[in-house]
């Protein structure tokens, strides 16, 4: 599993870094950018799921960018993050790595991991059809998945986004148009 939670796999010893695939899956992917010594390249279908794999609870997680390893069951979750803090230390932060495997502490996952984070910012925009929405932009866009009742924000998150974008369209105030440079909504914060 890769840096960003996708998975690396290797077609006749070349790597593919597949976004939405798993250390297990066996799938059929299709190259979306290739490189000297490596590609790039989108999961098709799932021919023999991972043992790791689960069903994420979240339509939106292969669209969104922000739940890049939801399908992925929450212990190895928990372990891919642990070896992510501990190769970081020892990539960027120059430690030695008998230090790090003498102090580090393993890491303590949640009861309940979903409705966690206090804070989400909420580009907003307009739809295709040209609706008003208010979502997350997916993966490496600015395009915006309609979605106001995010897994990990808290619950409250949803109402208060509905409540604004009925007064924005009750009362004509516009989203910001990244194109144009008009309007006045750019993004909504709540904490």
């Amino acid at each position: 599993i890769g840096e960003s939670g996708e998975g690396i796999g290797k077609v006749d010893g070349f790597p593919l870094f597949v976004k939405d695939a798993l250390p297990g899956d066996v799938a059929e992917v299709k190259i979306t950018k290739a490189k000297k010594n490596y590609a790039f390249a989108r999961l098709e279908k799932i021919i023999t799921p991972s043992a790791d794999r689960v069903e994420p609870p979240c339509p939106y997680h292969r669209q969104c960018g922000g739940c890049q390893i939801q399908a992925l069951s929450y212990g190895k979750q928990l372990e891919f993050k642990q070896n992510k803090v501990r190769n970081n230390l020892l990539r960027i932060g120059g430690f030695d790595a008998e230090l790090i495997d003498r102090v580090m502490e393993p890491i303590i996952g949640m009861d309940e991991p979903w409705r966690y984070r206090n804070k989400a910012q909420y580009p907003m925009g307009y739809s295709k059809d040209g609706e008003l929405i208010t979502g997350f932009y997916a993966g490496r866009t600015h395009s915006i998945i309609a979605n106001t009742d995010c897994l990990l924000g808290v619950e409250e998150n949803q109402q208060i986004l509905e409540i604004i974008l009925e007064y924005m369209k009750t009362c004509g105030v516009t989203a910001y148009n990244e194109v144009t440079g008009k309007g006045l909504v750019r993004h909504i914060l709540i904490r």
